[in-house]
């Protein structure tokens, strides 16, 4: 009797040893919302404005105000900026380029514009965690450098037009 209950002790505890080794998931922690915004703060391109100067050319495009809404993207709080993408990405989807008026309707414009509006619609927000927030900045900033890029041109485009209508 005393080896049976000898076997079964060293059975029960082969038993619970085994039970303790196994695997278990790796914790995913939250993101650090004070590196995100010292991120956004430092090491985002500063944004481009459209000049002013050529507001009669920007205005004729109905969903320019959507475009540049993405200036207020740095301003937003890091914790609410996946809700801001979010909802930003339906907006610029549904931005159509058969809108956009004839002055600005040129292929390098459109072309910087489908690039920006791809940047944005590829950003993925909805399981930011700390283990995919590397990605997560590297698609700000080609969101940022699409937006300057897109902005810098249609400024180059709508200068070049008042400049010619003038001669």
């Amino acid at each position: 009797m005393n080896k049976f209950l000898c076997c079964l002790g060293f059975f029960l505890l082969f038993i619970s040893c085994s039970k303790s080794n196994k695997k278990t998931e790796p914790v995913i922690k939250s993101i650090d919302y004070a590196e995100l915004n010292s991120f956004i703060q430092d090491s985002l391109p500063i944004l481009s404005n459209l000049d002013p100067n050529y507001n009669q050319v920007f205005n004729l495009w109905q969903d320019i105000d959507v475009l540049i809404k993405t200036s207020m993207m740095p301003k937003s709080d890091p914790r609410q900026l996946r809700f801001f993408i979010e909802s930003y990405k339906l907006e610029i989807d549904k931005i159509n380029e058969i809108h956009i008026p004839q002055v600005l309707n040129i292929p390098s414009v459109i072309g910087r514009f489908r690039v920006f509006k791809t940047e944005i619609l590829k950003t993925k927000t909805n399981a930011l965690n700390q283990k995919n927030l590397q990605l997560f900045k590297y698609n700000l900033n080609k969101i940022f450098d699409s937006y300057n890029i897109l902005i810098s041109k249609m400024n180059a485009v709508a200068k070049e037009s008042i400049e010619s209508k003038k001669e």
